[in-house]
Parts: structure tokens; sequence; C-alpha cells
């Protein structure tokens, strides 16, 4: 009798659990684009000689501002720095400090990083020998008020602020991202299957009490190289991303260095407690900061990660990190909880494809990487093969 009782109420848990849908979790920052038309005119350094070979000419300075904005992203329409010029840009409100020059401006694809506060100073420093330096802005992005979304595993958000330094914030999709020994960075495929991931920020500060954020300075944020994207997009058990990382801008390092941190990744699907550590929405100042919380294995198996630890939208792309071990065992991608129960889950490493993408140098020759050529849409990671026939290829 107790058998058959067991069995009913094992049967009516996993009904219940069904019935809650899996729901990936990003939360792209609310943001809108204004024309702003600023014109450095053409500069120049002075003469090249012996005397001013490496010397620098404060040649231009202004300031860009849009009153009542939370952050600040200016669009270069062109930059012409020749071969020792550069760009200073400085947040008014915190003093960020970015540095751009000839390469590093193409790094960022002609965007700066993202600055705290409604008013950005920029100056133009001329090289010695360079003639006609000119920067033209045609646009600014602007930071609005958050969204919110969660999902909890019982009547309690349970989260916790963390200090985690191996994972970062993915911008503007609103997204988590983690580093792994190899170099690599880790997330979820549905957060780079579209092009709002174009940043990875580390050490990300508390943000305003009304839950605006704040960006880390420049010196930690990191471009994300869209032609290094490899990932899949396929829902619960086959949704996982890597890429990587410009070296910063401004001290030339890769986020393994800067942070001296990465997650060993294993293939397990047995830990009995599971810790999710990311930028998921809260309220007030926790919002998409570094959380962390710990719960149990629900009952993972194949391609899937199940588990009870609180997530929120934003948590996509977090870590799923053995509680005893701090090794990462997967990917989180969706959340599946609400007041009632349920789980959240991700994909396990025992995905192959994500295993020997992680691992190798690729997809491990199932899945092609985006700028591959393809014939169908399954033969790409993204699932997106485009273009005429025969010349066709993954998005």
């Amino acid at each position: 009798m107790k058998s058959a009782q067991r069995i009913l109420m094992v049967g009516l848990i996993a009904a219940a659990m069904l019935t809650i849908p899996a729901l990936a979790q990003t939360s792209e920052l609310p943001r809108h684009t204004e024309s702003y038309a600023w014109n450095s005119g053409n500069l120049d350094g002075p003469v090249a000689g012996p005397i001013t070979k490496g010397t620098h000419q404060l040649a231009k300075a202004d300031m860009i501002f849009v009153p009542d904005a939370h952050w600040l992203r200016l669009n270069f329409n062109s930059a012409r720095l020749g071969d020792a010029s550069y760009i200073e840009l400085t947040s008014l409100l915190d003093g960020g400090t970015q540095r751009l020059d000839t390469n590093t401006i193409r790094h960022w694809n002609y965007r700066s990083a993202y600055f705290n506060g409604d008013a950005v100073e920029i100056k133009i420093f001329v090289g010695a020998g360079d003639r006609n330096v000119s920067v033209d802005i045609r646009e600014v992005t602007v930071g609005e008020w958050p969204n919110m979304t969660k999902s909890i595993c019982g009547s309690a958000d349970n989260r916790t602020s963390s200090n985690e330094p191996r994972v970062g914030r993915i911008v503007p999709v609103g997204c988590t991202g983690w580093i792994v020994d190899n170099g690599k960075h880790v997330t979820a495929g549905h957060c780079l299957s579209g092009n709002n991931a174009d940043t990875l920020q580390f050490n990300v500060p508390s943000s305003n009490p009304d839950r605006t954020l704040n960006h880390p300075g420049p010196e930690d944020q990191y471009p994300i190289i869209s032609t290094s994207r490899v990932y899949r997009d396929r829902g619960v058990g086959d949704d996982w991303g890597i890429f990587d990382v410009n070296d910063n801008s401004n001290t030339g390092l890769q986020p393994i260095d800067a942070q001296n941190a990465s997650f060993t990744v294993v293939q397990d699907l047995g830990p009995s407690t599971i810790r999710i550590t990311g930028f998921g929405v809260d309220d007030g100042s926790d919002n998409q900061t570094n959380q962390t919380h710990s719960g149990s294995n629900m009952g993972s198996s194949g391609t899937t990660m199940r588990y009870n630890a609180d997530t929120t939208g934003g948590n996509s792309g977090s870590p799923v990190i053995d509680g005893n071990s701090s090794t990462s065992v997967g990917v989180h991608t969706h959340g599946g909880c609400s007041s009632s129960g349920g789980n959240n889950s991700g994909t396990s490493t025992f995905n192959s494809n994500f295993w020997n993408a992680l691992t190798g140098g690729g997809g491990g020759g199932s899945c092609s990487a985006q700028g591959d050529s393809c014939v169908v849409d399954s033969d790409c990671c993204s699932n997106k093969c485009k273009g005429k026939a025969g010349a066709k290829t993954c998005k």
C-alpha cells in the first residue's frame, strides 16, 4: 500500500512540475538610441621629429550630455585616428575612463564601453605626425528603466550577494557569462543567437535604489567577438554558447588574467547540491548584480541539469556549479520554478556538442560555427543556414 502511495505521490509531483513552463532567462537592458550630432573637425598633431616622437597633443575636449540618462554609450559614425592618436572618454559621474585607438575602436565595433550617468567627457589626443585626425558621432545609446521577471523555487527569493570573480554580466542582452580554465567563455545559446550580446562585464557594482543599473569601469569591460560565437539554441538540454572576447582596451588583458580565476568544467550529473551564481534581476540595488543560491539536484539526467536553486531573468548563462567541489557541470538556461515548486534547468556537460566545443576547437564536428558553409539549418550550431544555394553560411 505504501509503495502505491509513494508512486502516486511521485506521479503527482512530476505532473505538477510539467505544468510549469520552462522559460529562457534573459533580461535585456532597456534602452533607446538618440540622434546626437558631434564632430571634432580635422585635427593635426605636432610635426614629427626626434623631439616630438612619441608625444601627443590634446587637440579637442568636449562633453557629450543627454539629460536624465541613467547610462550612456557612444556610437561612432567614423574615427580616423592615424598611427598614434587616441580618444579618451570619461564618465563625469564616477570617473570611469576608456582609451580607444585605431585598433581598439575596431575591437569595440566603433562603439564605446558603457558609462554611468548622463555625461561623458571626450578628449582627442593627436600623435606626432598624424594629420586630419577626426571623430564623428551621430548616435548615443541611452539607458532606461529596468524590467523584472523571477523564477523562485518556493515563496521566498533566497539569493544572496556574491563576489564570485569567475562570472560576469553580458549586456545589453542581460545574461550571465563565465570563464573556463582554457580561457574560453560560456553562456546560454539563446543569449548569443541574436545580436545583443556585445560586452562582457566583470566586477559589476551595485545598482541604484530605483533598480537602474551601474556599469563597472571600462577596465572591466570586454567586447565580445561576434565571429567567435559557437552555440545551439534548441531548448532545454540543448542550449549552450561559447565565445571569445577582445583584450581590454585599457589594460590589454583577457578576463582570465585580469580576474585571476576560472572554472574547471567536468561531466557529472550527480552533485547533491547545485549552486547558481549570476546576474539575475531583483529589487533595489541588487538588480542584475552578482548573486548566488544553492539548491538540491532535482533529478538531472542526460543532457539536462535540474535543480531548485533560485534564479531570475538575467541568470541565463550562469554556471551550474557543484556545491561541494566548485567545479561547473553545466550552464543554466531556463526557469521553471514557482511558489508551488518545480525546478529550474540547464544544459549538462554530457551534451556532446557542448562538451566538444568547450574542450576542443569548435562544435565537435557535428555542427558548424557562424560563417562556416552549410546546406541546411541543422548543419549549424545556431540552427540558421542562410544565403543562396551553393553559397550558404551559418548565421
